[in-house]
């Protein structure tokens, strides 16, 4: 995550004060405060449907999409803190006259809080079933339109025309565009280039698939992603997935997806040669450095796809030496181990090593620094694979010399908790330790 994205938020947020602050000498300043974290809540929301259309640029200014899911998360998450704040302050101030529609615009920001705080607490649950949660999530934008309305009209100790006012309607109006755009136009006219099958294949769990553009393709580094999407046979959702192949100067690209759930199943069993796909992007700065340091690449199942463009891409180019640990957990079916392999026999630097759970072995740290020989201090790790592995080999390899700013991943989720269920646990253990103290010091009261 950049910098300056989050600057330019927390600025977008702290603006208000300048107009706020001269409120809180006349006025209730409980009440005042009350009604910033409402703006402020709304500022956020706008920024956030705003980032959810992806205009061209968003990575240079907040970092990689990957981080941005994140991001996108965390400003869902405390704009309901805030709006929760602003509920239980009491907001209202006397001698303020409201229009005809302030009692309206009251009940329906009460519409509007508890219908993003149940939309938001589905968001972060994240049990509930893709489908559904993505059914559930574009209602977001209504609510928030109904915040807006609440804001518009409800009665307030500034006018909408002030510049206070009107700096708020900006970021409401920005907001409710957004949400126009990716529910109404951007469906009917999708942004991307136009691709056709060319060939699918089945290996193991994964589909492969291959594309040849229609027009002049998409331009592309090894390890970044894109949206792909079919036309036709309940396919049309854009969904991201990484590109597994390096960049090619016909600009073909191969995609290798894991049959993870209803879209990537349907997928599997519908898609044809001949078919027309649209891919947009790429995204990701997940990319090799230059240099002659040692790298070492970890990918765990699915996650092998971006290493085979890195593995591609490795073909005339000058590196150090890579080690690429291929994590599996099966005993025969191993996509692209042959191919990596053949890679590796041509470029001379690269070394496949397969590690396989099912013959009970296991990818540890200090695995990783006694190939590298002891230290692993100078090294890059690129990491593609479950968290829990990633993070037990991250604070494993940190702890022992390798600096965290060279181990480098991607989110690549779409959807996270908020750590909920590790709160729970936290709170269980303190729980026992609380029961289980009492229980011990009971004897010694009793001597």
């Amino acid at each position: 995550m950049r910098i300056i994205g989050l600057v330019l938020i927390a600025a977008a947020c702290l603006v208000p004060v300048y107009w706020f602050m001269p409120l809180a000498a006349t006025r209730d300043p409980l009440a005042v405060f009350s009604q910033y974290l409402g703006s402020a809540a709304l500022v956020l929301m706008g920024i956030n449907q705003f980032i959810a259309t992806r205009p061209p640029g968003l990575e240079t200014v907040f970092g990689s999409l990957d981080r941005i899911y994140v991001l996108h998360k965390w400003l869902g998450v405390v704009a309901m803190v805030a709006l929760g704040l602003h509920d239980i302050v009491d907001a209202e101030m006397n001698g303020l006259r409201g229009g005809p529609l302030s009692g309206i615009a009251e009940d329906i920001g009460e519409v509007s809080l508890y219908g993003l705080l149940i939309l938001a607490l589905a968001s972060v649950i994240t049990f509930i079933p893709y489908h559904l949660w993505k059914w559930s999530h574009r209602l977001i934008g209504i609510f928030f339109f109904l915040g807006a309305f609440h804001f518009f009209f409800i009665e307030k100790p500034f006018s909408n025309s002030d510049p206070l006012g009107l700096y708020i309607s900006a970021f409401c109006l920005l907001g409710i565009f957004s949400y126009l755009w990716m529910s109404l136009l951007k469906p009917l006219a999708p942004r991307g280039h136009p691709y056709a099958v060319s060939s699918v294949k089945h290996l193991g769990g994964l589909t492969e698939v291959e594309l040849t553009p229609k027009g002049r393709g998409l331009k592309h580094k090894a390890g970044q992603f894109a949206f792909l999407s079919f036309k036709g046979n309940g396919l049309t959702e854009e969904h991201p997935f990484t590109l597994s192949c390096a960049p090619a100067q016909d600009r073909t690209l191969r995609f290798s997806i894991k049959d993870l759930g209803d879209y990537t199943r349907r997928l599997r069993q519908g898609v044809q040669v001949g078919a027309e796909a649209l891919v947009s992007g790429p995204y990701g700065h997940f990319s090799m450095p230059s240099g002659r340091d040692p790298q070492v690449w970890v990918g765990a199942g699915v996650g092998i796809t971006p290493f085979l463009a890195f593995a591609e891409s490795l073909k005339g180019k000058q590196t150090g030496p890579v080690k690429l640990y291929y994590c599996v957990r099966e005993r025969d079916d191993i996509p692209y181990a042959v191919d990596l392999e053949k890679i590796a026999e041509e470029v001379g630097n690269l070394e496949v090593i397969i590690v396989n759970s099912a013959e009970g072995v296991r990818l540890t740290p200090e695995r990783i620094i006694a190939d590298l020989g002891g230290s692993v201090s100078q090294a890059h790790l690129f990491f593609c694979g479950p968290v829990a592995m990633r993070k037990a080999l991250k604070s494993g390899l940190v702890l022992k010399g390798l600096r965290a700013s060279r181990f480098h991943f991607e989110e690549f989720q779409m959807r996270t908790g908020i750590g909920l269920a590790t709160l729970a646990a936290w709170l269980w253990d303190r729980g026992i330790y609380a029961v289980e103290k009492r229980r011990a010091e009971k004897p010694q009261a009793a001597e």
